[in-house]
């Protein structure tokens, strides 16, 4: 995957990612992506705080990561406004219920959200908040090996499937 570089239609993937974050599945689907960042701290999280989104409050969002608990909310704001509002809002997993015990530090939604679009022939994605062009020979909508085995080990499923899960866990710390 190739970071994108400033001759790409960065705003026409804005717009095709402002119609997903309402819920639109006309460009690609949106999904909910343990970061990095958190990734580590997935089997200790119960519930998720947030800031105000969208200037609805927080978003009730528990471990389950439902991606449509973030389009219900997003729906709500005027489309040319959604993807200022997504890099404005956090996320942080939290141990309790309470949303007192944090696990980490507040974490921009856009690293927890992944959406691929295709784009005049080209294939781009929204990985960790930024966009990305993949390469033919990639996995599309794979996440990396040691966030998959997380996932998979709360019990969901991704959408590759245990073919790919098998393939990348191998190098998997």
């Amino acid at each position: 995957m190739n970071a994108l570089e400033d001759d790409t239609p960065f705003p026409a993937l804005e717009r095709r990612l402002a119609a997903a974050l309402g819920g639109s599945t006309r460009f690609g689907r949106l999904a909910l992506r343990w970061p990095a960042a958190a990734a580590d701290r997935a089997r200790d999280t119960v519930a998720f705080r947030s800031n105000d989104v969208g200037g609805y409050g927080p978003l009730p969002l528990d471990a389950t990561l439902d991606v449509t608990t973030v389009t219900a909310r997003f729906a709500h704001i005027p489309e040319f406004a959604r993807t200022d509002e997504l890099k404005q809002s956090r996320l942080i997993p939290c141990a309790d219920q309470e949303r007192e015990q944090l696990l980490t530090a507040p974490i921009p939604l856009d690293h927890w959200l992944t959406f691929e679009t295709t784009l005049h022939g080209r294939t781009y994605r929204l990985h960790e908040g930024r966009w990305h062009r993949v390469g033919h020979t990639e996995p599309v909508s794979a996440p990396e090996p040691c966030c998959e085995a997380i996932w998979r080990s709360l019990g969901q499923r991704s959408d590759d499937e245990d073919h790919v899960v098998g393939a990348r866990l191998a190098g998997c710390p």
